[in-house]
Formats: C-alpha cells, structure tokens, sequence
C-alpha cells in the first residue's frame, strides 16, 4: 500500500517531528505537504527534509488524503473555518490542537470528514514516540486505522476517550520535557559535586536512555526497576528517600495538574454552532 499523501497545517515543532520520522520511516517526502502562516517554517521544513511547501490551506489539502492542523489553539478556529469550505469527502482530519476536544473541531469544520484527534510526542522524530489517538463519533474504524497506520511508523499508539486526552497531554505531550528536565538537575547536581559537566550530561543521558530500554520489556515496571538498583541502606536508597523527603511525588503531580488545568481553561466554548453545516464536497 502507497503512502498517504498528508497535508501539515503549521509547521511548528510538532509537525517537524511528525515529518522528520515520516521521512526517516520511508514515506515520500513528495507526498507531504506543508503550509504556515508566514511560510518561513514550511521553506525551512522543506530545505531539511524534502517536504512541498504550499503557499495556501487550499493548496496544501487539495491533493490530500490525511489533513493534519498544526496551529496553536488561538489560530484554530480560523484555520478550521476555512477548512470547512475545503474538506471533501475521503479526507480525514487529524488535529493536534491542544486544548480543543475532538467534538469541538468537528463542530467547527461542519462534521464533514471524519476526525481523529492526536497527542504525539517529539520522540516521534527518531521514531521512538508515543502517540494517543481519540476519534469522534461517526469516525469508523477505517478512518482511525488509516490514522493509526501513519503514526504506527513513529512508535507506538494508543487509542482512549477523548475525555482524557488533556491529561495524556501533560503526561505523554510534556513527559519527554519533564524527564529532560529531571536529568538536566541530576547532571547539574554532579557537576555541582565536582564531576565534569559533559561527563555528566553524558552519563545523566544514558541513564536516561538506559531505563528507557529496560522499560521496553514486557515484564519491566517502575517499581520493579526501583527495587532492582536499591539495596538496603546503600546510595540509591538515601538518594531515593532524599528525593521523596523533598517532595517529588507532590511536585510531579502538581505539575500535572498545573498544565491540565491550563488545558481546560483554554478549550473553545462547548456551545454548538447554529448556522448549517455545508455537505461534503464530492
């Protein structure tokens, strides 16, 4: 089976990692498409991984099968009601809008193509990544499978309810910051202690990149892992108590909580729309 030919609404930081792993994974880089704002992302997308630039949305969608908006939440809703006059029948559309509800981009481009929503994150570019999927109803399975078939070359996908999609956001989406970040503090707190900066970034690095692959296995857990570098009364379990002491279960989840709430509070107004939605265009 060819390709997909995949239309990037934006072509920010996401979209780059989605098309950087496409293109790594062996799609066509002429079979995507890519528009922005004012262009100068599409051109640098372009020069980097071969990628057509399209001046315009009508443009990037027209040869399109799978449409992906890549916009910031505040640049939505005009994106999608131009792409309401533009979707056609055959076309799915895949939103990585934060903090929009899969119903509420439906709603906005007149329920005339199927959507599915996606939470991938920017491991996706060296095809290491975890992508969520929600659909809406009226989504079939093919439509999701044809979703789900495109982000498969990038990692692994799940599907869930939209209702938790903002919480697989702060976990999932910013996961790979919050880890960076935790590694960068172990690197600076060795440094701190005397060792080299670069040999501590490097040796923070594998550690992280270590457990990452001991966690592929089918039988590995957190706890597991924990319990397996502790011994009694030695360094790692003073490291732990120490880390505990201070409050990281609570920091995390705080965290957590911190950017789901800034995820709701950005959503659209739920209330549907009035005016008629136009049909499909043939």
């Amino acid at each position: 089976m060819s390709a997909p030919a995949v239309a990037f609404l934006g072509c920010g930081r996401i979209a780059r990692a989605i098309v950087t792993g496409l293109v790594e994974s062996g799609v066509p880089a002429q079979r995507l498409y890519g528009v922005c704002r004012h262009g100068n992302s599409a051109r640098a997308l372009a020069d980097d991984t071969g990628l057509v630039p399209v001046s315009d949305i009508a443009g990037a969608v027209r040869s399109a099968d799978l449409v992906v908006v890549a916009v910031h939440p505040h640049e939505a809703a005009d994106v999608l009601a131009e792409l309401r006059l533009l979707l056609r029948q055959g076309q799915v559309l895949v939103s990585l809008v934060a903090s929009w509800p899969v119903a509420a981009v439906a709603r906005a481009v007149g329920d005339v193509v199927p959507v599915v929503r996606a939470v991938p994150n920017v491991a996706v570019a060296v095809r290491a990544g975890a992508t969520v999927l929600s659909a809406r109803e009226g989504a079939g399975s093919a439509d999701l499978e044809r979703v789900t078939c495109l982000f498969e070359r990038l990692g692994q996908v799940f599907v869930v309810d939209d209702e938790h999609m903002e919480t697989v956001s702060a976990l999932s989406g910013a996961g790979p910051a919050l880890l960076a970040r935790f590694a960068q503090a172990l690197a600076e707190a060795a440094a701190g202690l005397g060792l080299p900066y670069r040999l501590a970034e490097d040796l923070a690095r594998h550690a992280v990149h270590g457990t990452g692959m001991l966690h592929a296995r089918p039988d590995a857990s957190f706890s597991g892992t924990v319990a397996a570098v502790s011994s009694p009364g030695g360094m790692t379990e003073q490291a732990l108590a120490t880390v505990d002491r201070h409050g990281l279960g609570p920091a995390t989840a705080a965290a957590l909580r911190a950017a789901v709430a800034l995820s709701l509070a950005r959503m659209p107004d739920p209330t549907p729309e009035t005016d008629t939605a136009p049909g499909p265009r043939p």
